[in-house]
């Protein structure tokens, strides 16, 4: 069985709730609708901590295993925002990190940004990163607390400073998009699509 634990967590624009795609031939992958939480992330440290990212800017956490949620999206992350995806910090119950892009608004810059407050404030983290490859993925290792892996269309980064800069991590990668991120024990894993 179900329970609902939120309300909407979305815009829910009605502009942007319609068909996509035409005039002749409609969209049928549905990417170009919005209103969708796109990435949820609930922490390993604290499991009533639950954040959630929409694929129309929004961020929001509910501290109470989803009784009540917080509008925590960051200040200044312009409208429509895809938030592909939030790492809830392995370390603390506070932190996140998010990677959110806007490439369908003709807007290639990164969006990184890290919270060490509950999503009470953040700071965007894209020091060293070309600036029109957005970013896909954002992972911290789970055990080197600030030690950050990114994903983005073109390729792998490394960041030995929660952020403070980034710096390339291809190592023989071809240019690709890097969706994915997982790191098991001694192991960095990561997801390409569509090369």
């Amino acid at each position: 069985s179900w329970q609902r634990i939120s309300p909407d967590l979305t815009r829910h624009d009605p502009a942007t709730l319609g068909p996509s795609g035409g005039p002749i031939t409609l969209d049928q992958t549905g990417v170009e609708t919005y209103a969708t939480v796109f990435t949820l992330a609930p922490s390993a440290v604290d499991g009533r901590v639950i954040w959630a990212g929409s694929d129309d800017g929004l961020v929001h956490i509910t501290r109470d295993a989803g009784q009540t949620w917080t509008n925590a999206t960051p200040e200044g992350l312009p409208p429509f925002t895809r938030i592909s995806l939030i790492d809830a910090s392995p370390h603390d119950a506070a932190s996140a990190y998010l990677a959110g892009n806007r490439y369908q608004r003709s807007d290639r810059a990164p969006y990184v940004y890290k919270t060490s407050d509950y999503g009470k404030t953040w700071t965007k983290i894209v020091s060293g990163l070309p600036a029109d490859d957005f970013p896909r993925a954002v992972r911290e290792d789970p055990k080197r607390k600030g030690l950050l892996f990114l994903g983005t269309e073109t390729g792998f980064y490394v960041s030995f400073d929660d952020g403070g800069t980034w710096q390339p991590l291809q190592n023989g990668l071809p240019v690709t998009p890097v969706h994915g991120i997982q790191v098991k024990n001694d192991d960095l894993v990561i997801g390409t699509h569509g090369r």
